[in-house]
């Protein structure tokens, strides 16, 4: 005895054959090969049941194509995310970045509602219906209204700069746009920024553009540098001069 299992005999062919049967008749299991008639039933189940399968196969595709187009980490990047992919699902990525860049414009201006907005010791309340009156009959997105409702909620309204950023980098990221920032000694023309962009286009993945933008910096003395997404390339007249000094 002892807990221990006694071994249990090989059944015999003979039995197990009998017994094989009685085993997949409850559970209408078969070995055989479907007839001609059972295949054209099943068709007919088949065509039956498209028409109701067809909506579920798009919202998984909706589903996939309402994800963020790349991935960002952080608190802000979570608030920008969740926009996004609400927006995504109605088509309106667009639309809530303009929205959120208008008001970034408009704090950017108006210096009393960006200390109410920054300011830590306004109660959330206070913030989430100054909110709702600030949207109050306007035509901007539900998308970016509860956005902006859950951030002062949640006593993060004053980071609202913050989550714009994110959300723009996400939408560029849609667009397929590459930043490259060029620094030069002087100002460029025209002409100069029109070839230094054409000569970046190799250094692009298929479908990318480049979104150039253009400083100024006389420290550099001549040449400029160019940064452009996590590659940099320092051909300035300063970096030159400090190797051949290094070399001496």
């Amino acid at each position: 005895m002892g807990g221990r299992s006694m071994p249990c005999a090989p059944m015999p062919s003979q039995q197990k054959a009998k017994l094989e049967p009685s085993l997949r008749q409850p559970f209408g299991l078969s070995l055989r090969a479907p007839s001609k008639k059972e295949r054209m039933a099943l068709r007919a189940v088949a065509r039956t049941l498209a028409p109701r399968l067809a909506p579920a196969r798009r919202g998984l595709a909706a589903e996939a194509a309402a994800e963020p187009p790349v991935k960002l980490f952080g608190i802000h990047a979570r608030y920008a995310s969740a926009a996004y992919v609400s927006a995504a699902k109605g088509g309106k990525t667009a639309q809530v970045e303009g929205e959120l860049n208008a008001l970034a414009a408009t704090l950017a201006k108006d210096a009393s509602l960006a200390g109410f907005v920054k300011n830590p010791t306004i109660p959330r309340a206070e913030k989430v219906a100054a909110v709702e009156k600030l949207f109050e009959g306007s035509k901007a997105s539900s998308i970016t209204v509860n956005t902006l409702t859950t951030l002062a909620a949640n006593a993060r309204l004053g980071e609202v700069d913050k989550v714009i950023e994110a959300y723009a980098t996400l939408m560029k990221a849609e667009r397929k746009e590459v930043d490259a920032v060029i620094t030069s000694a002087t100002e460029l023309t025209a002409a100069q920024t029109k070839k230094i962009s054409a000569a970046l286009k190799p250094h692009l993945k298929q479908g990318e553009t480049v979104k150039l933008s253009a400083k100024v910096d006389p420290s550099l003395l001549g040449g400029l540098t160019v940064q452009i997404g996590d590659k940099y390339l320092d051909l300035s007249a300063a970096t030159k001069i400090g190797a051949i000094s290094r070399a001496l």
